[in-house]
């Protein structure tokens, strides 16, 4: 009688076992999506940084003056269109979010990088401030 019972447990215990398993290998297969997501996002990121901060040692490197900044980097400057080509050649849909160079009077520069990675519905952005004057 006791044999009846047990008959199939083995086989049971093998699907459970199984189960349990790609249950396992699924979660490792998400955490690996994404930190993969991750590392890519702080790859843009520090891309980025980088081209904010040689914008910004180009614009220390030209003339300080409030309005010649405003003329090389404002909207239709030389400066901005190379900055623009510049983030378009690393960065993801650069282009369809153009970074914005703010620069006041008083010589304070607010730059504003944009990005949006394959798959992400929203984009990400980097905003560096700095003050470039005499």
């Amino acid at each position: 009688m006791k044999r009846r019972w047990q008959r199939g447990t083995f086989l049971l215990q093998s699907v459970m076992a199984m189960a349990l398993f790609s249950v396992g290998a699924l979660a490792v297969l998400m955490l690996s999506a994404s930190a993969k997501r991750q590392a890519a996002d702080a790859h843009y990121r520090a891309t980025a940084s980088v081209l904010v901060g040689e914008l910004a040692a180009r614009m220390r490197l030209g003339p300080r003056d409030a309005g010649a900044l405003a003329a090389q980097y404002g909207a239709n400057g030389a400066g901005a269109s190379r900055f623009v080509a510049d983030a378009a050649l690393v960065l993801p849909n650069v282009a369809g979010h153009p970074p914005e160079i703010a620069i006041d009077a008083d010589g304070n520069v607010v730059i504003r990088l944009r990005w949006q990675a394959p798959g992400d519905a929203t984009a990400h952005q980097y905003v560096a401030a700095t003050r470039i004057a005499d």
